[in-house]
């Protein structure tokens, strides 16, 4: 419906129903506020515990993995210690091995300060009838009434503590023993003895002792089969495994867990952490975790338990936080309804104040747009015109009576609307537009003649009841696109004008420098030999003082002639037209070296690359203007000259040692010489960098397309 004198802002709100009376309002909507709030704060205080929870279970889990990895890693260190041991019990050369020699081996691997597993190392002899007393000849372990002789008694064991295997002890007198023994033997790897009878005095040790047997043979290596085995078995190497140590380091780290350690069927406790008086069944529910050790082919049993008490200590203040602040919000947000209640209750007077102000800001609004130097436009949600400003009279060429009410497409071109109808869409979803005046790509309007003209725009949003209206503001650019294209326009022929008094100065530097070689140089040059001939002709009849004359007229033709020879190179060096790019530019180094004393390291790498005539003037104008401000106002020593191809690019760099400067150039002074390296860059689509500071240097960096500087072979 067309808009009609009024904004609009101004749509009446109705009265809001009456479900209480007045003076028991404010209590039910504060009550109802406060068991809503605390409702939803009790639910996030459960959702949090339950998060804490899991995450305990979580923690807990990782934790007893790296346990269980870390006790893998010591009996596996353990393991490598017997190997060692067993490399050198194999080459002893007697059966009875010195016990001094063997103690102080034992004293070098340092038991005690490497916290190793093994708290001491021995070893029992043993042999093929041995092994036949163990089994009988039936295969199997029999008991002992079947053996009459030790069958592996301990030949050394260092050191002797009171709880390791004395001297001459069987190690197949226990049950558990022989199976462990034999199992050794037939598979050549070490066996657990968890159940050996202890020694000494077993109240110093919380916990019982771990043996593990490891077979050595008579031959280096390891026999293939089992009676091999039995035949060729030599000595049984003896380690006594400190459990205490494994397992209390193991937990060191990890005080809120305990371990239980169980061996065997039916299970024998090995080790456990938990105090006598521990009591894990605590009104808080215990984790439980079991994992399994292969040791010495016999499977070991990890049972972790803890308190979720302990695990979820962490949390219990996040949880505790959670409680107050729901109890708190709600209290606060109860307190609020309750004012607001109140306020609205009685509030008739400040509520036609607040319409009577509503009409005075929708009236200073109206104001603003319609004194506004910006054409604005304001738009519902099905893109119709509710308001169309003085200066969006003006610009679109069409009044506000026939603009509002007809829709915003009337005033885009056709070929814009399907994009302009997607972004007011996505701007009312999200509200971000990448519309703003001075910061966008040039828009399209379209006057009522027709007319298409470039806009800048901006767009803005806001909700009217259970609607919205979008407002463009937007400015008639048509003159500032009109100078920035002659801008442009004029830039690129003032650089086209560059480039050709390049090229013109080039050609009429090669046709003098040729004219100065050719012409000038050959007439010197007969005259010197013309000089030459009267000199010699006159050498016997003429005075002295006049051969002599002669001679410094010969001379001082050498030097003309040099020095137009001089003249010539600076202004198109012959060679770069005879021999190319690369000879040229070796010409003007060594020439630069010759007269400034400044060394000129080469690093040119362009392969068997020919070079168009425009590419080779261009880079060694380049080159020559580089080295020229390396010798006016580096003070350098070194000068690295690099040419180079690679990546469909060809490089050219120039850096000194000298003292750099600064980027910011001098009040007054201005850098021609810089300015001509960038436009004879820019002519071949190249770039330049520069990389300096003061006392650092100076690098100057063409890039160029390989394409631009390159000649391009004929096709056949």
């Amino acid at each position: 419906m067309p808009f009609r004198g009024k904004t609009p802002f101004t749509k009446k709100l109705p009265l809001p129903m009456r479900v209480a009376p007045p003076e028991r309002r404010p209590v039910l909507v504060a009550a109802v506020t406060f068991a809503v709030v605390l409702v939803a704060a009790l639910a996030a205080w459960r959702w949090v515990g339950e998060q804490s929870l899991r995450a305990a279970n979580s923690r807990f889990d990782q934790n007893t993995v790296h346990i269980t990895a870390d006790l893998q890693r010591e009996f596996a260190t353990g393991d490598s210690l017997l190997r060692g041991a067993r490399s050198l019990l194999s080459v002893a050369p007697t059966a009875d091995a010195d016990a001094d020699a063997w103690r102080r081996y034992v004293a070098q691997l340092d038991l005690d300060e490497t916290s190793s597993v093994v708290r001491a190392l021995g070893y029992a002899d043993v042999d093929a009838a041995g092994v036949a007393r163990l089994t009988g000849g039936t295969g199997n372990v029999t008991g002992p009434a079947t053996m009459s002789q030790p069958v592996a008694p301990v030949t050394q064991m260092a050191p002797t503590t009171a709880d390791a295997m004395p001297v001459g002890y069987d190690l197949a007198s226990a049950p558990a023993s022989r199976t462990a023994l034999l199992h050794a033997i037939d598979t050549g790897a070490s066996a657990l003895d968890a159940d050996a009878a202890p020694f000494g005095d077993t109240d110093s040790t919380p916990h019982p002792r771990l043996y593990v047997y490891f077979p050595v043979y008579s031959d280096a290596g390891l026999p293939s089969t089992p009676q091999a085995r039995r035949a060729g078995i030599k000595r049984l190497l003896v380690a006594a495994l400190d459990t205490s140590r494994v397992f209390d380091n193991a937990l060191a780290r990890q005080r809120r867990i305990d371990l239980q350690v169980f061996s065997g069927t039916p299970a024998t406790l090995l080790y456990s952490s938990a105090a006598a008086d521990d009591d894990l069944a605590e009104t808080t529910p215990v984790i439980r975790r079991t994992d399994t050790l292969h040791v010495g082919g016999v499977p070991i049993t990890l049972s972790y338990t803890t308190s979720s008490r302990y695990l979820r200590a962490e949390d219990e203040f996040a949880e505790t936080t959670v409680l107050i602040a729901g109890v708190a919000a709600a209290c606060l947000f109860g307190a609020m309804a309750f004012l607001i209640a109140r306020e609205r209750g009685g509030g008739s007077v400040a509520t036609s104040k607040a319409r009577s102000q509503s009409s005075l800001n929708e009236a200073r609004m109206m104001g603003i747009i319609r004194s506004s130097m910006e054409a604005i436009i304001t738009v519902d949600e099905r893109q119709n015109i509710v308001i169309f400003n003085p200066m969006a009279e003006q610009v679109f060429g069409c009044s506000a009576m026939d603009a509002v009410g007809a829709s915003l497409s009337r005033f885009i071109p056709e070929r814009f609307r399907a994009g302009h109808q997607r972004h007011v869409e996505q701007f009312g979803v999200t509200g971000v537009s990448d519309r703003q005046m001075g910061r966008q790509r040039v828009l399209f309007g379209l006057r009522s003649n027709g007319e298409e003209f470039p806009i800048e725009a901006s767009i803005s949003q806001i909700r009217d009841g259970d609607g919205k209206l979008y407002t463009v503001m937007l400015r008639d650019i048509t003159e500032r696109v009109k100078a920035e294209n002659a801008q442009r326009q004029s830039r690129e022929e003032l650089r086209e004008l560059s480039a050709n008094l390049q090229k013109v100065r080039e050609e009429e530097k090669t046709r003098i420098a040729r004219e100065l070689h050719d012409d000038l140089g050959q007439q010197l040059t007969a005259l010197k030999m013309d000089i030459s001939s009267v000199e010699q002709a006159l050498e016997t009849t003429a005075e002295p003082r006049l051969l002599q004359q002669l001679r410094g007229m010969r001379r001082l033709i050498d030097a003309t002639v040099a020095s137009v020879r001089r003249i010539a190179a600076d202004l198109r060096p012959v060679m770069l037209d005879d021999l190319g790019l690369i000879p040229a530019i070796e010409w003007l180094a060594n020439d630069f070296t010759n007269r400034y004393g400044i060394d000129v390291e080469r690093r040119i790498e362009v392969g068997d690359t020919s070079f168009t005539p425009t590419g080779a003037t261009t880079l060694f104008r380049i080159v020559q203007e580089a080295l020229t401000n390396v010798a006016r106002h580096a003070e350098a020593t070194l000068v690295t000259l690099t040419v180079r191809i690679a990546g469909g690019v060809c490089v050219l760099q120039i850096a000194d040692n000298g003292h750099g400067a600064n980027r910011s150039p001098t009040s007054g002074e201005k850098s021609f010489g810089l300015l001509g390296i960038r436009e004879r860059a820019h002519m071949l689509g190249g770039t330049v960098e520069i990389h300096t500071s003061n006392d650092t240097g100076f690098a100057l960096t063409v890039t160029f397309p390989i394409l631009a500087v390159q000649q391009q072979e004929m096709q056949t």
